[in-house]
C-alpha cells in the first residue's frame, strides 16, 4: 500500500460520487458540478466543483476549497483537515506504511497520465471495436515507460497518416511528435464519399465524429476551434454544412469562430446550426449512447431537419455576456463569460479559468492632442459593467496591467500574464469590432466642427479620475423650458442680462478670434452678485459644482481653466484672495493668456502644455484694480458695479433656481451655432463691434471687443430662445451694450507708470521736512534751491515705491526714457545708472535726480487767474465752443413776489 504522503487524492477519489451524494439539486456539465450549498440556506445553485480535481466554490458564501476541507466541513471538523485527510484514505483502503525510498518517476508519471486502451474506449462510447480499428484506423499505442493510449491516426486527402492524437485515462489528450503546425479536420479521407448525400455535420472533437459515422451520417471533427482555420473551408466545397453546437460557452465559441473562418474563406454553400438540446442531451455521442445506432440516426436526422439556416454575410454574434457594452468574438484558446476568463487547455480542451472578472476592450481611443492611442476596457463586478481608460502599454503588459486590481479587477502577479495574452487575442479578433474613437482630455471645440458636451459624436472624454466630478458638473436637470421662464423676468436689467450673455460668448471667442477676457461684477453684499453668476453657468451644467473661486492654487486654476476650455469658467467671492493684490492680477494674466506654465517632466522632455479659450465670470466685494494694477489687467477686465439684481428676495429665488433646472441651454446654443454659416457669425460681431466702437468715446479698445462679443451672444439667445424679433434682439443688444460701456475705463486713464510718477511728486512734496542737510529724523535726500529738482536717496525712493505696489525698476526705467530723471553712464562700460552723483553734507553721494518742475509747476492757479484778469489776456477757447455770460437784470415787483424775510 501506499505511504500517506504521497497519495494523489484525484487518483483515487470519486469526486462525482462524493459531492452528489452531499449536494442536492446538482447538474453536472462536463467535469463541472452546480447546485445548492450544503452549507447554507441556499437556493441559487451558488455552489460549484470542478469533478476533475474536486476543488469547491461557494459564490454566495465567497468561501472554497479542496475535497479535504469538504470533508472537514461537511463532517463538523472545522479546521482539523488532518483527521479529514485520515478518514479519506481509510475510507479509499489506503493504509499506512512507512515511505519507502523514492523509485525513479517514469515518464508517463512524470506527465501524470493513466493508461487507456481501444478496449477502454470501445466500452466507455459503445462502438464495436472492429468498427474503430477498421474504419477508424484506431490502436492502443504504448510508451516507452508502458504507459498505452488510444491512438487516433489523422490520415490526410490521400489516405496516409499524417499525425496523430493520443488519448489517455480520463480524457487527457496529447497530440503526436511533430503534429504541431500541422493538425487539420479529422476525417478529411472520408470527404469523397460525403459527395454522394451532398452534406456532412461538423462536430468538435473525434468521439462524436466517429459515433455518427457508426450512425451512417457523414460528419468531419473539428479538434477545437482555435485549430480551424480560414484555408480548411477548401475541404467543404460542394457540400451543405451542418454544424453542431454543444451547450455551454464552449459550444458557442466554436460555432463563431467556424462561421467566421467559412466566411472569411468564401464559402458560397448552404450552412445550418443544429444541437442536441431537444433531444435532452449534448453530444450526438450521448444520444448514440443512450439510444443505439438505428433510434440514434433517426433522432439525428430529426435534429438536422429543424436545423437553423444561418446568413454568413448577416450572422449576428450572440452575446457572450448578457448586458456587456459590446459584443465580441471569443477569441482563440480562451472564453469569456460572466464567471470570468477561461484559457482552453490544449491537452484537454476544457476552459481552465484564469481571472474571474470578465474584462473586455470596447473601444481604441487615439488622442486627438498627442496622437498617442489608449483602450477603453469594460469589466463587470458585482453585477455591475464598469468601464476604464488606459495606455496600451497598461493593457498589454503583465507588469503593468494588476493597476487593474485597484478598480476591483480580480488580476495578481499570478495570472497577469495570463490576462494580457487574453487581452491581446481578443483584440486581434476582433479588430473589425472594437470602434475607433477620438479622444480628449478637455471640453469646447474639437476637430470636425464637434462640441464637447452635447455634440460629441465619436469622441470619447479620456480624463484623470479626479476630474470626474468636474465632467459630472455638466449635467441636465430640470426642463430648458422652465429655464427659460425663469431667467426672462431678470433679463429687463442689463447688469444681468450681460453676465448671462456672457456665458454664451466663451464658445464665440474661437469663430471671432477674440481674446480671453473676464468679466467682473463687484459691489456691496445681497446685490445678487453670486446668484447672477450661477445664473450664467446654469445655462451649461450644475452651477453649484462648475464654480471656483479666488482660493485656489495657480495651478488649479489653470487646469480647470484648460479642462473648461470653450465654456465661461466661473470664479466667485474674489476677498478670498485676502490682500494679495500681485497673486490676484498674476491669475488674471495666467487665465488672460490661455496658456498654462511651461514645466519639465521627470522623463526630461516637457509635460503637456495647457491651454484654453475662455470668458472668466467673477464677483467680489472689492474692485479688481488698483491704482497699482499694472495697465493689463485693466484692459483684460470688463467691470460691472453694483448688484444684478433689484432686491435680495430675487436674488435668493434665484439661488435656489438656477439647481432646479438646468444644462439646456448651452448645449442648444451650440447645435444652433453648427447649423449656422460661421463666416455669418463673424459679419454679425463685425457689424456688432462697428456700433460699439461709434459709441465707446474713448474707451478701451480691449473693453470693445469684449463688449460686443457678449453683445452678439445676447441678440443670439434673445432671437433662439426667449423669442426676441431679429431687429428688436439687435436693438435690445445694442442698448445693453450702450450702458455697460458707460461704467468702463477711459482708453486715456492714467496707466501704472503715469500712476507712479505722481505718487512720487506727492511723496516728495509731502515730506519736503525730510529733505535738506537740516532734515528732521530720516533724510530722504536734498532739493535745488529752485525747488524744480529732487535729490532723492535710491534706497529711500525704492522703499516707498515698492511699499505703495509699484515697480522700482520699472518706473525709473519710464522716468529716465521721458527725461524726469537723470541718467549716468559709465564711459568705460557704457553701463546705465538712474543715478548720479552729488556733493551732500561733506561727501559724495548717490541721488535720483528728478526733475519735479517738470510735472509739478510752482505757480498757483488763482494768481494765474487773477493776472490773467487784470492783463485782460484769456487763453483762447476750444474749437468749436464759446463761452457767453448771461447778465444780470432787475426783476419787476409782480415778478419777485414777497421774499422770505
Amino acid at each position: 500500500m501506499a505511504a500517506w504522503d504521497s497519495v494523489d487524492l484525484d487518483r483515487i477519489v470519486d469526486y462525482r460520487a462524493e459531492y452528489t451524494a452531499a449536494v442536492a439539486k446538482y447538474k453536472i456539465t462536463g467535469d463541472n458540478l452546480i447546485g445548492l450549498c450544503p452549507f447554507h440556506d441556499d437556493r441559487n445553485n451558488s455552489f460549484s466543483v470542478d469533478l476533475k480535481t474536486g476543488k469547491w466554490h461557494c459564490f454566495s458564501e465567497d468561501e472554497g476549497g479542496n475535497f479535504i476541507s469538504f470533508w472537514a466541513k461537511i463532517h463538523g471538523y472545522g479546521d482539523d483537515t488532518t483527521r479529514a485527510y485520515k478518514e479519506i484514505l481509510e475510507k479509499y483502503g489506503v493504509s499506512r506504511e512507512k515511505p519507502k525510498p523514492a523509485k525513479k518517476e517514469s515518464p508517463a508519471a512524470s506527465r501524470d497520465v493513466l493508461s487507456y486502451t481501444l478496449e477502454q474506449y470501445s466500452e466507455d462510447k459503445r462502438l464495436p471495436a472492429a468498427f474503430l480499428k477498421e474504419t477508424c484506423g484506431l490502436s492502443t499505442g504504448r510508451d516507452r515507460d508502458g504507459t498505452t493510449y488510444l491512438k487516433i491516426p489523422y490520415f490526410g486527402a490521400d489516405g496516409q497518416e499524417v499525425l496523430c492524437r493520443k488519448r489517455y485515462a480520463k480524457k487527457d489528450f496529447r497530440w503526436g511528435y511533430g503534429s504541431k503546425g500541422k493538425i487539420f479536420p479529422y476525417g478529411v479521407w472520408r470527404l469523397p464519399e460525403f459527395q454522394k448525400p451532398g452534406y456532412c455535420v461538423l462536430v468538435e472533437g473525434e468521439s462524436d465524429t466517429q459515433s455518427l459515422w457508426h450512425m451512417g451520417i457523414p460528419a468531419i471533427g473539428i479538434a477545437g476551434a482555435t485549430l480551424f482555420k480560414t484555408d480548411q473551408t477548401e475541404y467543404f466545397k460542394g457540400l451543405r454544412l451542418y454544424i453542431h453546437q454543444e451547450p455551454d460557452t464552449g459550444g458557442q465559441t466554436f460555432t463563431d469562430k467556424l462561421f467566421r473562418c467559412l466566411h472569411d474563406g468564401g464559402f458560397t454553400g448552404e450552412v445550418y446550426r443544429w444541437d442536441c438540446k431537444a433531444l435532452g442531451e449534448k453530444d450526438p455521442s450521448d444520444i448514440y449512447i443512450k439510444n443505439g445506432r438505428d433510434n440514434g440516426a433517426k433522432l439525428i436526422h430529426q435534429a438536422l431537419g429543424g436545423a437553423e439556416k444561418i446568413s454568413l454575410d448577416e450572422y449576428v454574434i450572440p452575446e457572450a455576456i448578457a448586458g456587456a457594452p459590446i459584443t465580441l468574438r471569443q477569441p482563440e484558446g480562451f472564453i469569456y463569460s460572466d464567471k470570468g476568463i477561461s484559457i482552453i487547455d490544449q491537452k484537454t480542451l476544457r476552459p481552465v479559468s484564469v481571472c474571474r472578472t470578465p474584462i473586455i476592450l470596447t473601444k481604441r481611443l487615439k488622442s486627438l492632442e498627442t496622437g498617442d492611442e489608449k483602450m477603453e476596457i469594460a469589466f463587470k463586478r458585482d453585477d455591475k459593467w464598469h468601464t476604464a481608460i488606459f495606455p496600451r502599454s497598461t493593457i498589454f503588459s503583465s507588469r503593468k496591467i494588476t493597476d487593474l486590481s485597484d478598480l476591483g479587477c480580480t488580476i495578481t502577479s499570478e495570472n497577469a500574464k495570463q490576462v494580457v495574452k487574453f487581452l491581446g487575442a481578443l483584440e486581434a479578433e476582433n479588430i473589425d469590432l472594437i470602434p475607433m474613437n477620438d479622444a480628449t482630455s478637455t471640453f469646447g471645440w474639437q476637430p470636425g466642427r464637434r462640441f464637447l458636451p452635447g455634440h460629441d459624436k465619436g469622441i470619447t472624454l479620456d480624463i484623470d479620475p479626479s476630474q470626474r466630478s468636474m465632467a459630472a458638473a455638466y449635467c441636465q436637470n430640470g426642463s430648458f423650458e422652465r429655464w427659460i421662464e425663469r431667467m426672462a423676468p431678470h433679463r429687463a436689467r442689463n447688469k444681468f442680462r450681460f453676465i448671462l450673455a456672457a456665458s454664451f460668448a466663451a464658445p464665440l471667442l474661437r469663430i471671432l478670434k477674440q481674446r480671453i477676457f473676464f468679466v467682473y461684477n463687484w459691489g456691496g453684499s445681497k446685490g445678487g452678485k453670486t446668484a447672477a453668476l450661477k445664473a450664467a453657468l446654469s445655462a451649461w451644467g450644475d452651477p453649484e459644482r462648475l464654480m471656483a473661486s479666488f482660493n485656489a492654487t495657480q495651478v488649479g486654476l489653470e487646469r480647470m481653466a484648460s479642462f473648461y476650455c470653450d465654456l465661461p469658467l466661473g470664479i466667485d467671492e474674489r476677498q478670498l484672495a485676502g490682500t494679495q493684490q500681485g497673486a490676484l492680477e498674476k491669475i488674471v494674466y495666467m487665465i488672460s493668456s490661455g496658456t498654462g506654465k511651461i514645466r519639465g517632466s521627470k522623463t526630461g522632455g516637457l509635460q503637456t502644455l495647457y491651454q484654453w479659450r475662455t470668458v472668466a465670470l467673477a464677483t467680489g466685494e472689492e474692485p479688481l484694480s488698483t491704482e497699482t494694477t499694472q495697465t493689463g489687467v485693466s484692459t483684460r477686465v470688463l467691470e460691472i458695479y453694483g448688484g444684478p439684481f433689484d432686491n435680495e428676495t430675487d436674488a435668493s429665488l434665484m439661488h435656489q433656481q438656477a439647481v432646479l433646472d438646468c444644462g439646456w441651454a448651452g448645449p442648444a446654443f451650440i447645435e444652433q451655432i453648427l447649423a449656422m454659416d460661421e463666416r455669418q457669425i463673424v459679419k454679425d460681431y463685425e457689424r456688432m463691434l462697428a456700433y460699439v466702437r461709434d459709441i465707446s468715446e474713448g474707451k478701451n479698445g480691449s473693453h470693445i471687443a469684449g463688449i460686443s462679443a457678449v453683445a452678439l451672444a445676447d441678440s443670439m439667445i434673445d432671437k433662439w430662445f426667449f423669442g426676441g424679433g431679429e431687429a428688436t434682439s439687435w436693438a435690445m443688444a445694442q442698448q445693453m451694450a450702450a450702458d455697460i460701456l458707460l461704467n468702463q475705463v477711459e482708453s486715456n486713464t492714467m496707466d501704472v507708470n503715469e500712476n507712479a510718477t505722481q505718487f512720487i511728486v506727492d511723496w516728495v512734496l509731502s515730506n519736503k521736512a525730510y529733505f535738506g542737510p537740516n532734515a528732521v529724523g530720516t533724510c530722504l535726500g536734498f532739493t535745488s534751491d529752485t525747488g524744480n529738482t529732487a535729490y532723492i536717496f535710491p534706497s529711500m525712493l525704492n522703499q516707498a515705491l515698492s511699499k505703495a505696489g509699484y515697480s522700482p525698476r520699472k518706473t525709473m526705467k519710464y522716468l529716465a526714457e521721458r527725461g524726469l530723471i537723470a541718467v549716468d553712464v559709465d564711459k568705460r562700460t557704457g553701463k546705465k545708472q538712474y543715478s548720479v552723483l552729488k556733493w551732500f553734507d561733506n561727501r559724495n553721494a548717490r541721488f535720483v535726480e528728478f526733475r519735479i518742475g517738470q510735472i509739478s509747476e510752482q505757480k498757483d492757479p488763482i494768481d494765474d487767474a487773477d493776472e490773467m484778469e487784470d492783463t485782460g489776456q484769456y487763453p483762447p477757447a476750444a474749437k468749436g465752443y464759446e463761452y457767453q455770460q448771461e447778465q444780470f437784470r432787475e426783476m419787476s415787483d409782480d415778478e419777485c413776489g414777497d421774499l422770505p424775510f
